[in-house]
């Protein structure tokens, strides 16, 4: 049977999205989308490496662990933990988007450029082809293609988010980054058979809603039928706001939090989908 597995970790704040692609018998196909690890405060890298040692990944043996490694944006709950995840356990492969305030995102591109535990490493745009994940297949919807800094917005990092949808079979999961609302106009339709969306920007109001008129894009276009989840950031922010998930609770949509369910497991064989959380 085939597999593809997204799972939330809980960080208790920021993003880390851990991804698993696999077909019973082989060998699994493993991804990471960000990283909020500090030096006294390493959830990610934790829960990763647990999961793996309970898997028999050897190490150094099995690296370069991950296909692939992605930071969304550069933003400290979402890139400070990266490059000791991709020393430790390795990648294939090293994504992040342009940025007009390049910062901490240069010390990772420093880093990849010199370490031996990463393959190679490239800005993402959504004409570029996302390579076989197992029996898994992907492609980038944000974001767009950029010869300069035409299409970098330069007064928001979080509309330069990486969105990735990932598909197996008829089931397509939509990974986010903390794209607001201006992205999701520009984005267009999202995938008919879309069944789990990770919600942008942790619940916030700006990731939801766009406009005096507070239009709400992406939830507009979300199938009914995925599933929501929410990658908490309860402190100092707030997030998700009151105003989200009263939105969500009277469109009956059924919402997993990571302040609530812990780490969150979205699971599909391609055709069915389920979920599983714990504190573990």
């Amino acid at each position: 049977m085939d597999k593809l597995s997204v799972s939330l970790i809980d960080v208790g704040w920021g993003d880390s999205i851990f991804i698993e692609a696999g077909t019973d018998g082989q060998k699994p196909r493993y991804g990471l989308i960000d990283s909020n690890d500090q030096e006294n405060l390493c959830s990610s890298f934790i829960f990763l490496k647990r999961y793996f040692e309970r898997g028999e990944v050897r190490l150094p043996e099995d690296k370069p662990v991950f296909d692939f490694i992605v930071l969304t944006h550069f933003h400290a709950d979402h890139g400070d933990g990266l490059k000791k995840i991709m020393r430790e356990f390795g990648t294939k492969a090293f994504w992040y988007p342009k940025t007009s305030h390049p910062g901490g995102l240069s010390e990772l591109i420093r880093f990849a450029n010199r370490s031996d535990n990463v393959g190679f490493h490239e800005a993402v745009n959504s004409g570029k082809d996302f390579p076989p994940f197992g029996p898994a297949t992907g492609r980038f919807l944000w974001p767009p293609y950029s010869q300069g800094n035409e299409n970098i917005d330069a007064a928001n990092e979080n509309n330069n988010s990486v969105v990735l949808a990932l598909r197996l079979g008829q089931v397509t999961f939509l990974l986010t980054g903390d794209a607001e609302g201006e992205v999701w106009e520009k984005i267009g339709t999202l995938p008919a058979d879309t069944r789990f969306f990770k919600v942008p920007h942790h619940g916030s109001v700006n990731g939801t809603f766009l406009g005096p008129a507070k239009a709400t894009p992406w939830v507009d276009k979300c199938p009914g039928q995925a599933l929501l989840g929410i990658s908490s950031h309860i402190r100092p922010f707030e997030h998700p706001h009151q105003k989200v998930v009263d939105l969500f609770r009277n469109l009956n949509r059924t919402v997993f939090r990571t302040d609530e369910h812990h780490h969150v497991m979205v699971e599909t064989d391609g055709g069915r989908v389920w979920v599983k959380y714990s504190h573990i």
